[in-house]
């Protein structure tokens, strides 16, 4: 049965709904320009109706706000997450890479070593009449020397790189981390907020944002499992994966960590010691960083900080990248071929000294004579540490332990010049030449490398690296305008349109008016009916 001031309630449920419409058009209108805040919509039905007296029909009891949802897709949220990972991963290839080619340019340029290498073949042509001068045979092995600590420089600012590399990955580990324990507090809140069946919105946005964030770094899923029962049915757990492995199981947390690589278990030969692995610390289980399916951040600096290219001269050569391990072990090729010619007159084409095709018409400066006469198998260029004499066949592999980083002209050369070797038999004496040892004639040969002469190599390693550069680049501007564009399809859907929020809040205001004006008129109806008629 109706109550008597059944009109009232009608009326005011109008007011009632009304109210709870603007106040939804507010808050969106107060967060529009919030980045990640979804519109919020009231959802209203019609009030339960009433049976009429008769039996015959029913009558309507008015309206309610049942429900505030807000409105995003799913599906486009996890479009742009996949893209955000891939356009993390190629963002920190071009930041490593331009510092790279910043280095390898300063090679080909006027103060870099094309400039080093021209001035040693220099010296060496104009010791070629000048044998017996002190003063050009001085020249020319400072002169190696200067190019020797130019390579050195170079090896190191790589090995900076990647020392780099490796901090900035155990930084990456600590934000991935510290992002999801921000989401597990989150699910806390949200599953505590909603246990009555109401939508925890705001804090939906804010642990959607901190996904967003997290897809930058390493390519994620996020899903929410509903695991409601007849008895609890407002139960939801979110789940966080991280390239397939578990890392949030709504409150739980499998906290990444980084694992110090052992001795032993290096990638390549010149790794910077310390280098990190990671692994789950909750239950030890390995994090595979070289997995086909790993993308963001993450992912850049691994093949930025582990790449070699799968060259086979490395200790594991599983990564396909040409990151900084393989233009280093270029830099490695270089020594390495031109030390062997210098000294050996050979090209590095087999597997020990012995077993490399001589390059004709070169002696090679181990295999001639001092101004004394002497033949004592000087070096004129060795490593730290290393002989400075060979002694064939006990050092047939000397030159796999010469590298950019250790890589120098000899000590013993450098302190007397008188012991270079320039002639190639012992009667030449004073008058030797260098020209017949063919230091010279080096410079131009074009079976030297792979690439051709000693500039096309550094003129190749320069494009490489610049191709490399470019591509990142580019493959940056190409998934930043996909993640733009994904990014306004989600706005689309739940950015907050202010033209559309002013049109609802007209709208609202005249139904708050009406229903408000009805109130007024149903209340001016019982005054006059109660208290005027019964007068």
């Amino acid at each position: 049965m109706r109550s008597s001031f059944f009109e009232f309630h009608v009326a005011i449920t109008g007011v009632s709904t009304a109210r709870a419409n603007l106040e939804v058009l507010s808050h969106n209108t107060a967060n529009a320009a919030i980045k990640g805040y979804s519109r919020q919509v009231p959802l209203q039905r019609a009030d339960y109706p009433l049976p009429l007296n008769n039996g015959k029909g029913m009558v309507g009891t008015g309206s309610k706000v049942y429900e505030v949802i807000q409105m995003r897709d799913i599906f486009l949220d996890n479009k742009y997450w996949a893209q955000k990972c891939v356009l993390g991963e190629f963002s920190g290839k071009t930041t490593y890479l331009s510092m790279m080619e910043t280095i390898f340019n300063e090679m080909g340029d006027n103060m870099g070593i094309s400039s080093a290498i021209t001035d040693f073949f220099a010296k060496a042509s104009d010791l070629s009449t000048t044998a017996n001068d002190a003063t050009y045979r001085t020249n020319l092995i400072q002169s190696a020397g200067s190019m020797a600590q130019l390579i050195n420089s170079y090896g190191k600012l790589l090995h900076k790189q990647q020392s780099d590399a490796n901090i900035e990955l155990s930084i990456l580990v600590e934000q991935i981390n510290s992002i999801g324990m921000q989401i597990v507090s989150l699910n806390q809140k949200i599953l505590k907020h909603e246990i009555d069946g109401a939508h925890a919105n705001d804090l939906r946005d804010q642990r959607a944002r901190l996904v967003d964030d997290l897809s930058d770094l390493v390519n994620v899923e996020a899903r929410e499992l509903d695991l409601g029962t007849e008895l609890n049915p407002n139960r939801k757990h979110y789940i966080v994966m991280l390239n397939g492995y578990d890392f949030i199981n709504h409150y739980s947390m499998n906290t990444l960590g980084v694992v110090p690589r052992q001795p032993g278990n290096e990638h390549n030969y010149m790794d910077v010691p310390g280098l990190f692995d990671l692994a789950f610390t909750n239950n030890n289980v390995e994090f595979d960083i070289y997995h086909p399916r790993l993308k963001g951040q993450l992912k850049g600096l691994i093949d930025i900080r582990d790449g070699n290219g799968a060259s086979a001269n490395a200790l594991q050569p599983t990564i396909d990248y040409k990151g900084i391990p393989y233009y280093m072990e270029k830099l490695n090729r270089f020594v390495r071929n031109l030390g062997m010619a210098i000294d050996q007159g050979r090209y590095l084409d087999g597997a020990t000294i012995s077993t490399s095709t001589p390059i004709p018409w070169i002696t090679g400066h181990a295999n001639g004579y001092d101004l004394n006469g002497e033949a004592l198998g000087t070096l004129m260029f060795t490593y730290e540490g290393g002989p400075t004499e060979i002694d064939l066949p006990a050092m047939d592999n000397f030159y796999d332990n010469m590298n950019c980083l250790n890589f120098i002209a000899n000590p013993v050369l450098l302190n007397d010049p008188r012991r270079m070797n320039c002639a190639p038999d012992p009667l030449q004496g004073e008058s030797a030449h260098a020209v017949t040892l063919g230091f010279a004639t080096i410079f131009n040969d074009t079976s030297l490398f792979r690439e051709g002469r000693i500039k096309d190599f550094v003129t190749a390693l320069n494009s490489g690296l610049g191709i490399d550069a470019r591509q990142a680049s580019n493959f940056q501007a190409s998934y930043g305008d996909m993640t733009t564009a994904i990014d306004n399809q989600r706005i689309n859907v739940s950015g907050v349109d202010l033209n559309e929020e002013m049109v609802n809040m007209v709208k609202n205001q005249q139904l708050y008016q009406a229903s408000a004006r009805l109130v007024s008129t149903i209340n001016n109806i019982y005054d006059v009916l109660i208290n005027r008629l019964g007068a």
